[in-house]
Parts: C-alpha cells; structure tokens; sequence
C-alpha cells in the first residue's frame, strides 16, 4: 500500500521533482565522468611520463570528488527539505487520517529512494555514454593518438558512484524521519499560513548596514589586491575574513536598502505590479540571506575556477618554444664555482656506464649561473635594479621593495656567447667595464627594460660597470618555466674575480640523430642511477628534456582544465538549483497572494511578468556580487598566473561567463515554466 502511494504521489508531484531529478542527473553523471579517467588509459597511446600525468590527474580528482560528494550531499539534503515543506498539508492530512509519523516516513523513505534510484540510473548511463567523448578530449590535450575506438567502462568509478550517492541517500532518509517526527499535526495544517520574520524592520538601518557592507568589501578588495595573493599572510587571511563578513551583510542589508531605494521613485514603485514584486523580493531575502550569502560565495567560486583554470591551463602552454631550445639538460648545484674537470669528470662518468656522451651529441653546451649569498644575506643585490621603477610591474610597490633583497645572479660571456650561437643569435662583446643584463621572467621583464632603456650601472666591489646593449630575454636551458629573474653577464676574468657562494650548473646538449630517441634514454636511464646512488659525486642531480617539457605542459594543462571544469560545473549546477528550489517553494506558499490578484482584476499576463521578474532578480543578485568578487579575484590572480607563462585572462573570463550565463538561464526558464504550471494547476 504505502509503495503504491509512494508512486502516485511521484506521479503526481513529477513537475515539483524535475528540476531536483535534473541536476541530480547531472551531478551522477558528472561525478562518474571524471572518476573514469583512468580507464581512459586503455584507449591512449600514452608513454610512461604521459601515464605518469595521468595517474596524477585520477589521484587529484578522486580527493576533490569527496568534496564534490560533500556538495552535491547538502544540495540533495536542501533540495529535499524543499519539497517536504511543499507537502506540509499532504502529510498532515496522512496524519489526520489515522496513519503514524512512522508510516508517513516510511512514504517518503520509498518516494526518495524511487527518485535516487532513477536519477542514478539516468546519471549513470549518461556519464558512461559522455566518458567516451571525454577520452577523446583527453587524447586532445594529451596530443597523443587513441589506440583505437573502444567503449570504455570505468568498474571503478561506476561503484564509486553508487556508494558515494548510496550514503547521500541513506543520510537523506535518516534525515526525513527525524524531521517528521518532530512535526506537530496542527503545524503542517497551518504551515501555509504562518508569516515570515522580518529581521530588519527599519529601513534606515538597512541603509547605514548595507553601506558599511560596501565599506567592509572595499577594504577586502584593497587588502587581497596589495597581497596579490603572493603569500598567506595577514593581509591575505584578513581579506578572506572581510570578504565573507561583508558578502553576509551585503545580504542581511539587501532586501531593505533596495526596497527604501525603489520607494524614492514613487512612479516606478507604483508602476504596475512592482510594488508587490519588490516586497516579495524582500520577503524572501530577508529569510534566506544567509543561503543567498553562501550561493554568492560558491558562484564566486565557480566562476573563479573556470577563468583561472582556463588561463593557467593555456598560461603552462605558452612559451614552450623559447623553454626548450635544447634537447636535454642536465642541472646540478655546487657550492663552489664550475669547474671544467667537473663536466669533464661526469661525461666519463657517463661513458664508463656505456653512455657515449661525446658520440650521441652534436653540441655539448655547458653554462654556469653564479650567486653570493641567499635571499637578504647577499653580497650583490638586486636593488639598483629595482629601486625607483616599481610602478613598471604589476606587482604592488611593496612587494618589488622586498625584491630588492634577492641576490644577483652572474655568468660568463663565453659560456653565454655559445649558447647565443646555438640558438641562432648573435654573440655579444664586452669591454672590462661593461655588463650585459638577461631576464626572461615575464612580472620583472618591463623593470628590467627600463633599467635598460636607462643604462643602469652596477657597483660590484668597489667597481662601476655600464649596461650595453638593451635587455636580453634568453632562456639558457630546457626548463618547464622561465625563473630568469635577472643574470648579468660579465667578461670571464671578472667573474673568476667575484666572491661566489654557490653555482647552478646547466648542461646543455644537442643530439645527433632521432632526439626524442636519445634523449628518452638518457633520461630513463639516468634517473634510475641517481634513484639508486649509483652516480656518487656527480654535479648533476637532474635531467630534462625537451619531450619531458612539452608532456609536462600538456599533462598539466589536462589536470588544471578538467578540475576547472569539475569544479566550477558542480558548484554552478549547486548554486542554481538551489536558487531554483527556493523559487519554486516561494512562490507555491505564495498561491493564494496570486489568486488575490487574480480576483482583483490583474490580468494573467501581468501576474506572470510579475513571477518572471521575481525570479530573475532573486537569480541575478547572488550573481551580481559574485561577478564583483570574480573581477577582483581574477584580476589579482593574473599576476600569480602570469609567472608561468602569458595569459589572455580576458579571453578565458568571457568564456566562462558565456557558461555561466547558459545555465543560469536554463534554470531560470526551468524554474518559470514550473511556477506557471503550479499557478495554472491551483
């Protein structure tokens, strides 16, 4: 008996469960989708570093699918709260009838496990089904070929799924049962007429509050943008703190301000049915601000996530031309000065290991970086560099300040000069009293053009030496990002001359025949000897190459694009179909206000411009807040980003607006054709 009710009652109620049954679809097949990436494995032509990447990825995104599980578990829980207050009456007149609070949880235990099962298996099957168009994008952002078309099923991710929404349910129904039995009969009966509390009455206070709140996020916006989200300091955490307080008063001080503000307009506040939408507005803000506060927040998150993602995954892309110029390098750090018996030393070593070193290059091209102390215990420093043309960076004037601190790096003119020539460029010449300056990181670049452009000189004890040439933006080795923050260049005598700490040690070699071939041999081979302790005194403690870059950038390029696209989707379907819920509730308690407009003349063209109205100002508010926060947030990123490479920050913010935008208006239409429908219904 109570499965047949359970049924008819879903039946009956199919309309109120769509959007709920929709983006519990979405959230199954999303979560199935992203767990199966390792599966794809089976269908891509992927090499041991590229397999590597990808186990990484698999690894990342199963932690983030337990917060993912966390969210789409309050979302389910919420929604379901929903629809139970929509049923107030319904389960009174259960309970009026004579049946038990246990037998009308026990209705609702069948009607949510009815819903669960079917949004599972509808997510389920779309998830396996849009897994294969995601393998094809991963052999895409990969570059490698797929081995052959193959349906892929991912066992693994397919009972993750099912467990994980298993105990979403479970918690939801345990839930449901302890909230019905502390219902009272009158309550439910009465539910529909019992009136919402006004928390803020006076209007001028709302006003003076929702100032403040302006005030509030103003100082979060100056505070986030002079730390540049460079380190977690007490700007940084004070920032966050202030952001969070001033978004809830943003809220709490809302629904007044707009309502006092619409009141100086007496012609627009009169106009039609805007008086009655702006306090339904009102109404419903003034008890749901703090959920209004948390969507805003998590839409901010969202939209952050898709254009930082985005930009950062085609940031890592950029530049890898000029990074691999060479196709292999070794790296070693020594503290003391390179010298050539090392290299001589290593490539014996090497040849003793049956690795023909002189036999498989074409060039060999050592390089040296040279450096006096550490960070504020330096001999030489930055300062003369920086001081005075702060303003050319986008870092704040503070934090170049702190540059001012960071040692000078130094390299020969020979060594520089051969590598120029490998690479095609012209070989420069000094004078004893002259420097060359190399920078190629992309945040310092335009101080050091000015520095240039200024002929900057620099005193290395006690003697003056002149800039020649104008800046030089070199990358000297194969490397996975541009670190060059400023080397000068100096004649050889004058380096031998210098007092030197430490050294980084670059070989850089060319090879003959198949590179790619080479150095995959060099590479694997190497790294294991050094795993093992095989190569003891080598000035090489690392290798890489140029295949290695261009997998790395690729691989992580996948990794940040898909949990961008993870995240960003998840918490916007979230915020939406929250949005949407609370819509729907509000304006089914609302019925009988419509129907009092009805009786007294409104035609149904206005009343259903009224709903329409209602629903796209209470969706575009949380929104409207978040895109402010978004702005800032990007914007201050975009110095962060920038340091691994360019970034069209512009380009990747629009997509994701475009994004945000779709959805949102595909909620918003989902939400008004099912008020209209109550409303016709009733």
């Amino acid at each position: 008996m109570y499965s047949k009710i359970a049924f008819s009652n879903v039946k009956k109620s199919i309309r109120d469960y769509t959007i709920y049954f929709l983006t519990l679809t979405f959230g199954i097949c999303l979560f199935y989708m992203f767990n199966s990436v390792q599966a794809q494995q089976a269908v891509l032509k992927l090499n041991a570093s590229q397999k590597s990447m990808m186990h990484l990825m698999s690894v990342i995104i199963n932690g983030i699918s337990v917060f993912v599980a966390i969210i789409l578990g309050f979302l389910i829980v919420y929604a379901n709260q929903f629809l139970m207050k929509r049923r107030h009456q319904e389960m009174g007149i259960y309970l009026l009838l004579g049946m038990e609070k246990r037998q009308v949880s026990k209705i609702l235990l069948i009607e949510t496990l009815l819903i669960g099962v079917l949004a599972l298996i509808a997510g389920l099957v779309a998830g396996v089904f849009l897994s294969q168009g995601l393998a094809m994008l991963t052999a895409k952002m990969f570059a490698v070929q797929m081995k052959e078309f193959k349906f892929v099923f991912s066992q693994t991710a397919f009972i993750q799924t099912i467990l994980y929404f298993a105990i979403i349910f479970i918690i939801v129904m345990i839930f449901n049962g302890i909230t019905i039995s502390k219902y009272k009969l009158i309550n439910l009966l009465n539910s529909a007429k019992k009136n919402q509390k006004t928390r803020l009455k006076n209007p001028i206070l709302s006003v003076i509050l929702f100032l403040i709140s302006i005030g509030i996020l103003g100082i979060a916006y100056h505070l986030i943008q002079k730390n540049q989200m460079l380190a977690v300091d007490n700007d940084f955490k004070i920032s966050v703190l202030l952001g969070v307080a001033g978004t809830f008063l943003f809220f709490f001080s809302l629904s007044g301000f707009l309502l006092e503000l619409a009141k100086r307009s007496k012609k627009f506040y009169y106009n039609g049915l805007n008086m009655f939408v702006l306090r339904q507005i009102n109404s419903k803000i003034t008890t749901t601000f703090v959920s209004m506060s948390m969507l805003c927040l998590m839409l901010f998150l969202a939209i952050s996530a898709f254009a930082t993602g985005s930009g950062l995954a085609s940031s890592v892309k950029t530049d890898l031309e000029d990074m691999t110029k060479f196709d292999c390098t070794f790296y070693g750090l020594s503290e003391k000065g390179y010298q050539e018996e090392q290299q001589q030393k290593f490539i014996k070593k090497l040849d003793d290991l049956g690795l023909t070193i002189k036999k498989d290059a074409k060039e060999i091209l050592p390089i040296t970086i040279y450096q006096n102390g550490t960070f504020r215990k330096c001999r030489y420093k930055m300062e003369p560099l920086l001081k005075g043309r702060e303003k050319y960076s986008d870092y704040t004037k503070d934090y170049v300040k702190k540059l001012y601190e960071t040692p000078l790096t130094f390299a020969k003119l020979s060594e520089y000069n051969k590598i120029r020539k490998a690479i095609g460029e012209k070989e420069l010449t000094l004078k004893s009293d002259e420097y060359i300056l190399n920078c190629d990181y992309g945040n310092l670049i335009p101080i050091m053009e000015k520095a240039a452009s200024d002929k900057q000189k620099l005193t290395l004890d006690g003697k003056t030496y002149k800039m020649k040439y104008g800046l030089q933006k070199d990358t000297y080795m194969v490397t996975a990002a541009k670190t060059d923050m400023g080397t000068v260049i100096l004649n050889d005598e004058i380096i031998q001359s210098l007092k030197i700490d430490y050294s980084t040690l670059y070989l850089n070699l060319n090879w003959k025949g198949n590179a790619q071939k080479v150095s995959r041999k060099y590479t694997e081979y190497l790294k294991q000897m050094i795993i093992n302790s095989k190569m003891p005194n080598s000035p090489y403690s690392a290798i890489i190459s140029k295949e290695e870059v261009y997998e790395q950038s690729t691989g992580l390029s996948t990794i940040i694009t898909y949990i961008a696209i993870y995240i960003g989707l998840v918490f916007l379907i979230t915020c939406a179909a929250v949005l949407a819920l609370q819509q729907l509730s509000e304006n089914a308690d609302n019925i009988e206000k419509y129907k009092l407009l009805s009786k007294i003349g409104t035609s149904q063209k206005m009343i259903n411009h009224a709903i329409k109205a209602q629903i796209i100002l209470y969706f575009c508010l949380p929104l409207s807040l978040a895109l402010v926060h978004s702005y800032v947030g990007i914007k201050t990123a975009k110095i962060l980003i920038s340091t691994l490479g360019q970034i069209n920050i512009t380009q990747a913010a629009v997509q994701s607006l475009i994004l945000v935008i779709v959805i949102y208006i595909g909620y918003m239409i989902a939400t008004y054709l099912g008020s209209k429908s109550m409303l016709k219904e009733k």
